[in-house]
């Protein structure tokens, strides 16, 4: 029961990783593109994008917990941990290699 708990928790970490990620990673494509357009957003109205994609990252974490309340949170934390840095780590490394 204990290896399900921890491959539960893997895996919820690593959906809710994947997507959070893309979320932000679309976000910064657009935000990257009016940049470009030089129709450059101020910070208050890029907030509320970043504050409504923080709150449905927390609504998925509770409702992964309720739906599967046997999920080894430590696995789930760490499932998104990874899942969500290495598109970051990666785009980091281009950008850099790129100077």
């Amino acid at each position: 029961m204990n290896i399900l708990s921890n491959v539960i928790g893997l895996l919820l970490g690593i959906i809710i990783g994947g997507l959070f990620a893309w979320l932000q990673l679309q976000a910064l494509r657009r935000n990257e593109l009016l940049e470009k357009q030089e129709k450059l957003p101020k910070l208050l109205k890029q907030i509320p994008g970043s504050g409504g994609r923080c709150a449905i990252l927390l609504l998925a974490l509770v409702l992964a917990q309720v739906i599967f309340p046997t999920a080894n949170l430590l696995w789930m934390t760490g499932g998104f941990l990874i899942t969500y840095a290495i598109p970051f780590l990666l785009r980091l490394r281009v950008k850099y290699l790129k100077r």
